[in-house]
């Protein structure tokens, strides 16, 4: 009987390792999306002032929107993330924001060894407003 109960223990430490792990990566993911989504808000209000101001067109500034997306993720208590890459499209319409974080198993480590869960959350916008220069795409 204890052999018994032993084995079946064994069996359901996955399932509950996966019902724990599980959650704690979902919970971390959709942190993370929140966070991308700000990022990629705050980034998208980097507008190239002057290229609005001689042709009317809404485009971003990469040198102005890069750096306050960077500054949107350290205001958030993320936490230590395994990276942040943070693009803005060629034609300088949007900007894109991917977060990444290694997320350690508890239970599953068991069966899983020491490989991390690893988390991606992506976000991507762009200015919006009235296109009203000649020439704008």
């Amino acid at each position: 009987m204890i052999v018994w109960c032993l084995l079946i223990a064994v069996m359901l430490l996955p399932l509950g390792g996966l019902s724990v792990d599980l959650w704690h990566g979902i919970e971390v993911q959709r942190h993370l999306q929140s966070a991308a989504e700000d990022a990629a808000v705050a980034g998208a209000s980097g507008i190239d002032v002057v290229e609005y101001r001689q042709t009317g067109c809404i485009v971003l500034d990469p040198v102005l929107a890069v750096p306050l997306a960077e500054a949107n993720i350290a205001s958030q208590a993320l936490g230590p993330i395994a990276g942040a890459d943070i693009v803005v499209s060629p034609d300088r319409r949007e900007v894109s924001v991917e977060l990444r974080e290694d997320v350690r198993l508890t239970l599953l480590s068991w069966v899983e060894g020491r490989r991390p869960l690893v988390v991606v959350a992506t976000a991507t916008s762009g200015p919006e407003g009235t296109v009203s220069g000649s020439g704008c795409a």
